[in-house]
């Protein structure tokens, strides 16, 4: 009797260990957070992550608001650690083609280096050509 029990105890440790991992970094990367970009810093970017779903949204000093809607697939086992933006669409119904990405979380900070649409995916947290190919810092907005 002992033995079935024993045994139906390790089935259900294990059972509990197939579900998702809470360490790790998409944990740490929920919620809400924005970057200034732009000559003067003026444009916010924003992006709220809740479990895999982003909302991102720009919006610039003028009052235009951009928003779109996708996923995010982080690889922490990959040297730099890859974060990739997939399945986006814009509110008007566009889709919005991938971007491969680096990122790193430092000192309650989130870096990001994008590659441009559909194209290769950086290998260090260097600025390179383009508009999307800067390094992002974002931050936990103030409360």
């Amino acid at each position: 009797m002992n033995a079935k029990l024993f045994a139906g105890f390790v089935l259900a440790v294990m059972a509990l260990g197939a579900a998702p991992e809470s360490n790790g970094d998409l944990p740490k990367l929920q919620g809400r957070w924005e970057t200034k970009v732009g000559l003067r810093k003026a444009t916010v970017v924003s992006i709220e992550i809740k479990g895999n779903a982003v909302l991102a949204t720009i919006a610039t000093p003028q009052g235009r608001k951009i928003q779109a809607d996708g996923e995010l697939k982080i690889d922490e086992t990959a040297t730099p650690k890859a974060l990739d933006w997939v399945k986006f669409t814009t509110i008007d119904g566009e889709e919005v083609p991938e971007m491969h990405a680096i990122y790193r979380l430092e000192e309650g900070r989130l870096y990001i280096r994008s590659g441009g649409f559909n194209d290769d995916r950086p290998t260090a947290f260097d600025a390179g050509e383009g508009v999307w190919a800067n390094v992002l810092v974002f931050q936990r907005p103030a409360s």
